[in-house]
């Protein structure tokens, strides 16, 4: 019986967790106006784009969060499927390095680290997102 429950379980996560586009995560290509003899312009136009988005990635990763299927098997404070974020971000201390490591994990899925119901890969998730998603999450911290 506890295996039956258990291939339901995982049948249902793989179900939420998986598949489909995420109209946020899909590629936006810049448009741009300036002609070959302004690359300067280009430039400063799209640097403070950069510094802008470096400046609140929690939440811009909080959104990207709320718009995607995270919320099917995570909660702020309370385990589901997979643990609360709180509990991750007490587990991992927030640096670069468990960042990029906790993102690369969200777009390829993993198992094992919180039981044995594995988290499916979100493969059209962009790298960039999925750092801003895990740097949010890693905010949460007591």
């Amino acid at each position: 019986m506890k295996k039956v429950l258990l291939v339901m379980m995982v049948a249902a996560g793989l179900y939420a967790c998986g598949g489909g586009e995420n109209k946020e995560t899909a590629e936006v290509k810049p448009i741009s106006n300036a002609t070959q003899e302004e690359p300067a312009k280009v430039e400063e136009k799209v640097e403070p784009a950069k510094v802008e988005e470096k400046a609140a990635p929690a939440k811009d990763g909080l959104a990207l969060i709320n718009g995607s299927d995270c919320r099917t098997c995570h909660k702020d404070d309370v385990k589901l499927i997979g643990p609360a974020y709180k509990d991750v971000a007490n587990k991992y201390e927030n640096t670069s390095k468990n960042v990029k490591m906790l993102a690369e994990k969200v777009i390829k899925g993993g198992q094992g680290v919180w039981g044995e119901i594995p988290m499916a890969g979100h493969p059209n998730l962009a790298e960039a997102d999925a750092e801003a998603m895990v740097t949010y999450v890693l905010s949460l911290k007591k």
